[in-house]
């Protein structure tokens, strides 16, 4: 009897790499909040490693330097709508593919999202239910297909994930992005590659202008002229972004 063949351990990460994700995933999950600071006390790791995340963070605009030190990128109102129609370009353009690709297992994935999503709408589990969203949105990005659509909205993703909440903050915005996802299937499953990029992207838009609006009654801040979160306004207002 041949021996078996003993597989590679797989090599572990880096020490500055694990920092790295780390710290992108305590500032997705609510960790480590906006303009909250980052020091390797607070990590439990020598400086070497965390220097060399922060460096990488920075220029992700995940962190920023402060003269109080470094701390959590805490973006404006621009940078958000920037975010949410950047984002709504490319998932309704992930919407379309994943179609295109006729992947059955997206869809029972997504119908079990959707389940699990009424359950804690019954039961008033907003935050469970936000995650829910985040998987729901995560799906349709690997069934597209497309890694660089897939990278470019990871990059963004500690911006998406800290503001998801604040887009679901209300019990009818909760309503309406389960019906939204409702239908997000539905059209999936039985519509044309055209209707499910459409509606994906109203329902991203719909979310940032959401956003932008408490934002601006939070902060007190008003969107200049030109800007994008100014566009995302009056589309909600215009009555486009109904669909």
């Amino acid at each position: 009897m041949r021996p078996k063949t003993k597989q590679p351990a797989t090599a572990p990460l880096p020490l500055s790499e694990r920092v790295y994700s780390d710290i992108r995933g305590m500032i997705a999950s609510g960790q480590l909040r906006s303009e909250e600071p980052v020091s390797e006390v607070r990590l439990d790791v020598s400086r070497t490693p965390v220097r060399e995340a922060v460096r990488r963070l920075v220029g992700e605009n995940v962190l920023e330097i402060t003269p109080k030190g470094v701390r959590v990128y805490a973006p404006g109102i621009d940078d958000v709508a920037e975010v949410y129609y950047t984002r709504a370009l490319l998932e309704g353009g992930a919407a379309r593919l994943a179609m295109l690709n006729a992947d059955p297992a997206m869809l029972s994935e997504l119908n079990r999202i959707l389940q699990a999503m009424k359950r804690d709408l019954r039961t008033e589990d907003n935050e469970a239910f936000t995650r829910l969203n985040g998987e729901f949105h995560r799906t349709i990005l690997r069934s597209s297909g497309n890694r660089r659509i897939v990278e470019l909205l990871a990059s963004l993703d500690t911006i998406i994930v800290r503001y998801r909440r604040i887009s679901l903050m209300f019990p009818d915005h909760v309503q309406r992005a389960f019906e939204d996802h409702t239908r997000i299937l539905k059209l999936l499953s039985s519509g044309t590659p055209e209707a499910a990029e459409a509606f994906v992207r109203t329902h991203v838009l719909r979310a940032g202008a959401r956003v932008v609006r408490a934002m601006s009654k939070m902060d007190g801040e008003v969107p200049r002229s030109g800007s994008t979160a100014a566009a995302l306004l009056t589309l909600e207002q215009s009555g486009a972004l109904l669909g």
